[in-house]
């Protein structure tokens, strides 16, 4: 079910009963996905995937010097690209 974030702000103990019958309940805002409800049963199942998304994690280090266009010279390289 998708509604709108005025509307689950309005209904949200209805929306609450929904998702305790097990219906997923997606929020829109400016028509696009702000939030999902989902019941805890669909949450404990997932909670394997959270973890190893969480262990791979912190191996993933983001650093900006490793960004090619934020590099010295990078404005010229791209400039090739537009003639």
């Amino acid at each position: 079910m998708r509604v709108s974030a005025t509307h689950a702000r309005n209904n949200f103990f209805e929306l609450l009963n929904l998702v305790a019958r097990g219906q997923e309940v997606v929020v829109e805002r400016d028509k696009r996905t702000a939030a999902k409800i989902v019941p805890v049963k669909n949450v404990a199942r997932n909670k394997g995937l959270l973890k190893a998304l969480d262990r791979a994690a912190e191996g993933f280090v983001y650093d900006e010097k490793d960004n090619p266009l934020r590099r010295p010279g990078a404005a010229d390289f791209l400039g090739k690209w537009d003639k």
